[in-house]
């Protein structure tokens, strides 16, 4: 479910890009109102309405997230629905030849002793001990 739910996130956050192709930007525009339609309430669809107009993308998206897990959770049929969105969205992707934006983290550490973590996405407490 977290995958599906992180490329949903994906695709929210790089919605604008996507539309600049007619063809993806129908299909990411038939998710993100499927989004609308199974997150239900008017906030929601007014931060995707925020979403495609480019505004607060990040506090918006990572917003959406947590009410799409909230509300697929312990709903198998609408996690297979998404999936089969977000499927059919890739299918199209690799048919335009428009590749799925993805996110690269490079990080060194030099030294003894040393923690890093960067670029943390999750949820609950987050323990660091050496």
């Amino acid at each position: 479910m977290m995958e599906v739910i992180a490329l949903a996130g994906v695709v929210l956050s790089q919605a604008s890009k996507l539309k600049e192709n007619e063809t993806v930007g129908k299909a990411v525009e038939g998710v993100i109102k499927w989004i609308g339609s199974a997150l239900g309430k008017p906030s929601a669809r007014e931060k995707l309405q925020q979403i495609e107009a480019n505004q607060q993308v990040e506090d918006n998206v990572n917003s959406i997230k947590a009410n799409l897990e909230f509300v697929l959770e312990d709903n198998q049929a609408l996690q297979s629905q998404l999936a089969a969105k977000l499927e059919e969205l890739q299918n199209l992707m690799q048919k335009e030849g428009i590749p799925m934006p993805s996110k690269t983290n490079t990080m060194n550490i030099t030294g003894n002793e040393n923690i890093g973590f960067q670029d943390i996405n999750a949820q609950g407490n987050i323990n660091i001990t050496r």
